[in-house]
């Protein structure tokens, strides 16, 4: 069994460094430590020798984990004789649980009963991740933070990295792996989704049922790659990763506010309203407030100049990041719009969110990324990495539009999305969104995402300890999409 060898294998370097009589408490992590750093992938490297190996002393769980081996054997080999799909066990230091949202927690992460290129023995922090989905029920998002970069599961091409995601499965189980195959089909491969597969989580040997691994949206080489800032960088030369975020925290990362209220709207259902203030974190790495404060003037002469063509037919532009009339510069909105929105991938990121109905569309997990390096992948404002689906799936699929249109108001809470309405209000951009529809439609790759999601929920009956109801809900939601799907012909079926 080739997890023997990877325990045998990183109990081996405790050995080696133990016997330099080394603190067994020694490099315990306590909320974000320095050395875990954000991500890149890596490339494997050959074996450190033992040697170097030896300058770092032992981690305190790394000791308590050789301690528990063959324990920890007897019990992964008996839970690949029950499970089918992946498991993972996260071993704490002390069985701590893992409570905080804050500190991570000292664990090796042990990843087995799958596939033997993906077997994995390592050590990393754990802790609670997430907003509302955290702060409701026991079962607990999580966010892993190896200590060095790690692939998993083969996700993302087994790209490595230090941050991963476990999100539950919920009651209805398909909410989260739903939209991010759909996103994958929708976005062809040009922009940035998660890759997902369900596990079987363990915490101390204790099951906490069926989890989905997934990736952390960040900044990094194949994630959302966008030029880190070095010293001395001006703000027009670097990139930038937002956030549209209901929670944010400044303590944790840069945020600023957004007045979208340039003046009332009609969207395209003649509802008439105004859009309020949005607040937006910068996710990627900043050096200085002036980078802030570009890339906060940036976004808000992006959305105006969005909203001049849509409501004013006006042409505007950046003049050293100023807006000025671009009248006789372009000869277009559409032009204008398009010189600095990356047009294709806001109708593909509408088209996801309409099908799945997603009530947070306008709140929050509303990414977006721009890079004004000279090797960018992002030179114009792109819409991407699509995150949070629990809040979907449960208007009626054939009850009208959701992300184009202003939404109805929840404890006078109004969560539309200002990008989709005012862009859906201009023809060409409404051409651009049909279009996309009739090929995705015509082609059958919609359908064919709702089906294969039924037949992989479907087998996940054994390891949900034959919980009917749960797959149930899964197919119902699948059924849910093709509604969806169905419905959204009959309105956009006369694209040109």
């Amino acid at each position: 069994m080739k997890m023997k060898k990877i325990v045998a294998a990183f109990l081996s370097v405790i050995l080696i460094t133990s016997a330099c009589g080394c603190n067994k408490n020694s490099n315990s992590t306590d909320g974000e430590n320095s050395t875990i750093t954000e991500d890149s992938p890596a490339v494997s490297s050959e074996t450190e020798s033992a040697e170097s190996k030896a300058e770092t002393p032992p981690s305190a769980v790394a000791l308590q984990y050789a301690e528990k081996s063959e324990e920890l054997d007897k019990l992964y080999k008996q839970i690949s004789e029950q499970k089918d799909f992946p498991a993972i066990n996260i071993t704490t230091l002390d069985e701590e649980q893992i409570r905080s949202k804050t500190k991570y927690v000292d664990s090796v992460i042990d990843v087995f009963n799958c596939d033997e290129r993906y077997v994995l023995s390592a050590e990393g922090g754990v802790k609670v991740r997430g907003n509302s989905s955290a702060d409701q029920g026991s079962e607990k998002p999580y966010r892993i933070k190896f200590k060095e970069k790690q692939g998993m599961l083969g996700l993302h091409d087994q790209n490595q990295y230090k941050s991963w995601v476990l999100l539950r499965s919920n009651w209805n189980l398909a909410p989260d792996y739903m939209g991010f195959n759909l996103a994958r089909e929708i976005f062809e491969g040009k922009y940035y989704s998660s890759d997902c597969e369900y596990v079987n989580l363990y915490i101390n040997g204790k099951s906490k049922g069926v989890y989905l691994l997934c990736e952390q949206n960040q900044a990094g080489k194949g994630r959302v790659d966008v030029t880190e800032p070095k010293s001395g960088e001006q703000p027009d030369e670097i990139g930038y990763l937002l956030e549209m975020d209901n929670y944010p925290d400044s303590e944790e990362h840069p945020f600023f506010t957004v007045n979208h209220n340039i003046r009332p709207f009609t969207d395209i259902t003649e509802k008439k309203r105004e859009f309020l203030k949005k607040d937006y974190t910068i996710r990627s790495d900043t050096t200085t407030k002036v980078q802030r404060d570009f890339i906060a003037k940036y976004v808000e002469n992006a959305f105006k100049i969005l909203f001049e063509a849509a409501d004013g037919n006006l042409y505007m532009m950046n003049d050293k990041y100023e807006l000025v009339s671009a009248q006789g510069v372009y000869s277009t909105p559409q032009e204008a719009v398009s010189a600095v929105i990356d047009v294709e991938s806001l109708a593909n990121m509408l088209i996801l969110e309409e099908l799945v109905q997603n009530y947070d569309v306008g709140e929050g997990s509303f990414y977006m990324a721009v890079d004004f390096g000279k090797d960018s992948i992002y030179p114009k404002l792109t819409f991407l990495a699509p995150w949070d689906f629990n809040w979907g799936y449960t208007e009626n699929p054939r009850g009208g539009y959701y992300a184009s249109t202003f939404q109805k108001k929840a404890n006078n809470i109004d969560r539309s999305n200002s990008w989709f309405i005012t862009a859906m209000k201009q023809e060409w951009f409404s051409e651009i969104v049909k279009t996309k529809w009739a090929e995705l439609s015509e082609s059958g790759a919609l359908t064919a995402v709702t089906k294969a999601v039924r037949e992989h929920t479907a087998s996940l009956a054994g390891d949900l300890n034959n919980d009917t109801n749960r797959v149930k809900n899964a197919a119902s939601l699948c059924d849910y999409v093709n509604k969806r799907i169905k419905w959204l012909d009959d309105q956009w079926k006369t694209a040109t």
